[in-house]
Order: structure tokens, then sequence, then C-alpha cells
């Protein structure tokens, strides 16, 4: 069987940090966000890994190549135009030669379910479509699904206000496709999530909604990357710190992943953050809930609380950005 990975999106929610970096390589723990994804879909069966690439994704297409992950197939597609999910998943469909069903799934996740119990479910329920589902405490920022008691989803509300959706069940971004299903995505750039599942929906085909109870994450705001990185060093003992970085004896580092080469100086504290490759905190810095690309540097005594800082910005001795700035990359503050 084969999976569609998507990763034609910009990142624009996630930036300053996807100004330099394709959003499913930044680093989560120490490791490309997209690896996470490639390991469950090896680990989970799929005999070949479509991987349909975006314009201007050339950092993702230089860190993978068409070849092998693990005992999945790798198979790079790339696109000419914008193409959104819709689009995208016809392109990958028609240039991989997929004939029979097919599983598709946002490049921007974090997933753990077990897929074979939610293809058995597709199976045995004869469905035209599976989306994955899981409850979220506050569904305002996502696509909500209605499901009935037979598991049936019987319609969709995309972003409620807070308080009024109608279940708390989101699109978690993994679906199970017939091959039939791709000659009704409409024409052109389109989102399948806007189209073609409320056209099924509507038209009353069998579209299933699969619930699962694991991990999953959607990394596509800072906000929600640093809790998914928080998630995991929790889950690895509290941090997660690269062997060639640095911490000073006298330093104080809490649930934060450090990243290779970066340094934290005598009597800094690092607490409920990420720090990317070689980033740099002077002595006496206090860095919480925060995430400080590739060579950001942070001088003496600074403090930053909830800053997300792009690829080498620098933060002065002393200096206090406001709680929630977003520093470009290259930006020096104070």
């Amino acid at each position: 069987m084969d999976a569609i990975v998507l990763v034609g999106g910009l990142g624009t929610r996630l930036r300053p940090l996807t100004e330099t970096r394709h959003k499913s390589l930044v680093p989560v723990c120490n490791r490309p966000a997209i690896d996470y994804l490639f390991d469950w879909l090896d680990g989970a069966g799929f005999e070949r890994i479509v991987l349909a690439l975006g314009r201007h994704n050339d950092d993702l297409a230089d860190a993978y190549r068409s070849g092998w992950l693990g005992r999945a197939r790798l198979l790079i597609v790339e696109e000419q135009e914008r193409l959104e999910s819709g689009g995208a998943i016809r392109h990958a469909v028609d240039h991989a030669g997929i004939d029979g069903r097919f599983a598709v799934v946002n490049g921007d996740v974090y997933l753990d379910f077990d897929f074979a119990d939610a293809l058995d479910r597709h199976i045995e329920r004869q469905a035209d479509l599976t989306i994955a589902l899981v409850a979220v405490d506050d569904p305002s920022a996502y696509g909500v699904a209605v499901v009935d008691g037979r598991g049936v989803i019987t319609g969709f509300v995309e972003k409620p206000p807070p308080g009024t959706a109608p279940s708390n069940l989101v699109n978690a971004g993994a679906w199970i496709f017939e091959r039939r299903l791709v000659d009704e995505i409409p024409p052109g750039p389109v989102r399948v999530e806007e189209t073609l599942f409320p056209s099924l929906v509507g038209r009353r085909r069998n579209v299933l909604g699969y619930e699962f109870q694991g991990l999953w994450a959607d990394i596509g705001t800072p906000e929600r990357y640093l809790w998914l990185n928080r998630e995991l060093c929790r889950r690895h003992g509290g941090c997660v710190i690269s062997p060639t970085a640095s911490v000073d004896a006298s330093a104080k580092v809490v649930a934060s992943a450090l990243g290779p080469g970066s340094a934290v100086a005598s009597g800094a504290t690092i607490e409920d953050s990420v720090l990317w490759e070689n980033a740099l905190v002077g002595p006496g810095a206090v860095v919480k809930g925060s995430i400080l690309a590739d060579g950001v540097e942070v001088g003496a005594g600074a403090r930053l609380v909830s800053v997300v800082a792009g690829s080498r910005a620098s933060i002065a001795a002393g200096a206090e950005p406001p709680a929630g700035a977003r520093l470009q990359p290259g930006e020096q503050y104070g």
C-alpha cells in the first residue's frame, strides 16, 4: 500500500522559523519533524512513501532523495505549480502510478496510532474515505467533524468559534482513500478538506471517522510546535540535549531540547524551550517558553519569555523583548 505525504505548504504560520527552513525540517527534539512521520509510516508497513513536494522546497528536496526509508521505498514527486491538497493528491497518484487504495498524510503532523486497525475498520465498513479524528480540548482552530453513532461522518465545521463546536473531534490530517475518489477531486488547485470531503458527506457517501487516542500534534504554529517538543521531552525524561551541546554546571535546563553545538553559559536558565543548532545563551540569561533557531545569540542577563527568534537573530545583553515577540532572521534586538 502507498502513502502520499503532502509537504507543499509554505509554512506561513510557523514564521519566522520557516523563513530559512522548510517546516517539515524544523527540529523536534533534534530530529527533522518529518522523520517521525517517516518512522510511523515505515512501522505501519507501507511499501512506498510518495513525497508530494511543492515548489521552492529545495532544502527538503536536498534532504530526501528517492530511495529507501527503512523497509519502505521513497519516491519524490515534484510539483511545478501550486496545487493545494487536492491537486497534489491527483498529481502524486498520476506520477506514482497508484492504482489501488492508498493513504494520505499531512507532512506537518505528528501521528501515533494503529494504522492497521484503521485500515481494518475502513475495509470492514466498505468506506469510500476514512478520516482519522482526534479529540482536542479547544477545536476552534481546526476542522471539526460531526460523527453519528455508527462512526459515519455527517458534517464538518471549519474553525468554529470557541464554545460553538458540535464536537471536539478534529481532522488529524491522515486519510484512507479509495482510488476512485481521485476522479471526484475538482480540477485545479483545490483543498480536499473544503471540496471533496464535504461533497462526499453531502451526497451521503460512506465517509468513516476513525477516532484514535494516541499522541497527535499539528506543528503549524510556534505554539503547537513548542508543545510537541515539550511533550516528547517529557517522554524522554525531561530534556533532550545533543551530545555536542554544552551546558555549564551552574546553568539550569528544564523540559527543553538543545540542538547540536548549542551552548548555555553559567547561571543561565532554559525552561520549556527549544534551541536549534549552534544557539548561544549568555551568562545569567533566562529563556522560557521560547524557540531559538540556528545561530541565535542571547546576551548575558537577557530575558526571553515566549519569544520566537529566527535564524541568526541576536538579543543584546540585558535586553528583554516583549512576551510573544517574533524576531526575524538576522534581526538584532536591543
